[in-house]
């Protein structure tokens, strides 16, 4: 075997290695953070993406190791997000698809309002066990009050980043400046945030 050869196979193997790669930490991040396309479902796009050429339910499956079935599931899944469309390959009877290049508006605006409402649920359950424990603290013995604040405390503080984060989304939304200083600030040193708002 010359050594062009050798370093071609080298080259393809690296370059598998690679795509693998990215179909794995795809189908992590979709699963765990997109969350309305499963894991599969990311490691599908992912393949396709990666493809200059359509591939077949059989491909798909073959590749990724995975059932024909849930790999017809997932494509269709794909399709009404718009990531992925069927493409027609001559001479043949199989059904091909291939990974629309531009990330569609729906999946972005999907797991922005994900996000917006993970906020607005962490905020609500700020509010709420402020209230309760202010109202604890009145009734509360000694001991208890001081315990009672040190818990105010607490959730003051985590409170800080959330309500950062959700004025940063509501800016954002309303196309008005976001102030990322404001939620880097938070981030980086929120005791030193606190100290300013008192």
């Amino acid at each position: 075997m010359t050594q062009q050869k050798k370093d071609r196979e080298e080259g393809e193997k690296m370059i598998e290695e690679a795509v693998d790669l990215f179909i794995q930490g795809a189908g992590k991040v979709s699963g765990a953070l997109l969350g309305m396309i499963n894991k599969v479902g990311g490691q599908i796009y992912a393949l396709l993406f990666l493809e200059d050429e359509p591939l077949s339910l059989d491909d798909i499956g073959e590749r990724l190791g995975v059932s024909k079935s849930n790999v017809s599931i997932n494509i269709r899944m794909l399709e009404e997000y718009n990531l992925v469309r069927k493409v027609w390959v001559k001479g043949s009877r199989k059904d091909f698809y291939a990974a629309e290049r531009t990330y569609p508006k729906k999946v972005i605006r999907d797991f922005l309002d994900k996000i917006r409402g993970s906020l607005t649920d962490a905020i609500t359950t700020i509010e709420r066990t402020r209230a309760k424990v202010t109202e604890a603290k009145v009734a509360a013995g000694k001991q208890d009050r001081k315990r009672a604040e040190f818990i105010l405390q607490q959730v003051n503080l985590i409170g800080l980043f959330y309500y950062a984060a959700n004025k940063f989304f509501d800016d954002f939304f309303a196309g008005k400046p976001v102030n990322v200083e404001l939620l880097r600030q938070v981030i980086m040193n929120p005791d030193d945030l606190n100290q300013t708002r008192d």
